[in-house]
């Protein structure tokens, strides 16, 4: 069932007690068998409490003058997905220039997507939207609620350091009229495809090394320190020469990629960088290596988070990454926070959402056992304290 007519029916310790619709604006608590804190640890019959879209208290007693739903299963923070296609339309994509440092993807979020009804019934509530690569500059990464609203429209200034970056042809306009002589097609523009600057990674670092010598914009933010950045980069060569190129320019930030980051070489790159990385997704048949980097990186105590690439992926996916990397060896709990405070942490809104902690934004998922095993079954979503999604 969608966000749109979710409802859910809880017991309730009270007769008195008005409808759920009814709680949502004044305080509430839920009393959970198990509630998994920030750090992983987990509180047994644990009630967490909230108000006005926030969180109140998290603790183990009951105010016996509030309203009281019970769950017999696990309370977790909600889901965060630190890459996504989500809803994104043709606003996304511009292919006519390498470079758009100020181009903001928050005006591709279209937030009555479908898209975010099937990330909300997969316990993803919140969504990094960032450009697609092809861009060397691309923008400033949108993060979002997926029930509808913005937390950031300046998450990170997004740079591309991969293939796609390189030599991409932009078409240029062409115009097609009847010979009224011949009877045929004459053609009147040119069908000709211009190749894009710049066409080699060489190409690549020296515009931005000259770029970020310009005064004002995203670029001096970036330098600044008041403006992460969000690199990809998938190759080795090409993971080595984006740390290489964020550590000469003192940038700060996350890759997106780098599927064997289990290499010591990049393990050893990224830790002497500070950045994190955005892993998966990962499907069936990845290889070993590929799922060993999310163990290999958490180990040298690099920050991670998950990619989901909906909608060519579908929302179930970014549990199954996680499944995956737990199965090749990644510690469940580094797992489990790469999925929600860590994420949140790379997508710079660790002070709204990511944990179940008072004064943050009351985003949170009921789950019949841990959501780390696949076979448990995601039950309920509140986002801000409302209902958002009932599983039928």
């Amino acid at each position: 069932m969608s966000r749109r007519n979710a409802t859910l029916i809880f017991t309730l310790l009270s007769l008195a007690v008005p409808s759920v619709a009814g709680l949502q604006e004044e305080a509430t608590q839920i009393r959970s068998a198990v509630i998994v804190r920030a750090d992983g640890s987990r509180l047994e019959r644990g009630v967490l409490k909230f108000q006005d879209g926030k969180i109140v208290d998290l603790g183990a007693r009951v105010d016996p003058n509030l309203p009281i739903l019970e769950h017999d299963g696990v309370l977790t923070a909600g889901l965060i997905a630190c890459q996504s296609m989500s809803g994104m339309g043709l606003e996304a994509n511009d292919d006519t220039r390498s470079l758009l440092p100020e181009a903001e993807l928050v005006y591709s979020f279209d937030p009555s997507h479908s898209d975010f009804d099937e990330a909300l019934a997969a316990g993803i509530t919140t969504i990094v939207l960032p450009p697609n690569g092809r861009n060397v500059a691309g923008g400033l990464t949108a993060v979002v609620k997926t029930e509808g609203s913005v937390l950031s429209s300046a998450g990170h200034l997004a740079l591309s350091f991969s293939e796609k970056a390189i030599s991409f042809a932009a078409a240029r306009p062409q115009f097609f009229f009847a010979a009224a002589q011949a009877g045929g097609i004459e053609e009147t523009g040119s069908s000709v495809q211009g190749t894009r600057s710049p066409t080699s990674y060489g190409g690549i670092v020296a515009e931005l090394d000259r770029r970020f010598q310009v005064p004002g914009g995203s670029f001096q933010l970036a330098i600044q320190g008041r403006l992460p950045c969000y690199l990809e980069a998938w190759e080795r060569h090409e993971v080595l020469r984006a740390l290489a190129f964020a550590e000469r320019h003192g940038l700060k930030g996350v890759v997106r990629g780098a599927p064997l980051a289990s290499d010591p070489a990049l393990v050893s790159a990224f830790k002497q960088s500070g950045f994190g990385c955005v892993v998966g997704p990962f499907t069936i048949g990845q290889s070993r290596s590929s799922l060993q980097s999310v163990a290999r990186l958490a180990e040298a105590g690099v920050p991670l988070a998950f990619a989901l690439d909906a909608p060519a992926q579908a929302p179930i996916n970014l549990r199954f990454s996680a499944a995956m990397a737990i199965a090749a060896g990644a510690d469940p709990d580094t797992v489990a926070k790469a999925l929600t405070i860590d994420a949140a942490r790379i997508a710079g809104v660790e002070s709204r959402v990511g944990s179940l902690e008072p004064g943050k934004d009351a985003d949170f998922c009921l789950w019949s056992g841990d959501p780390r095993n696949l076979t448990s079954r995601l039950q309920a979503v509140y986002v801000d304290g409302r209902l958002v999604h009932e599983s039928e």
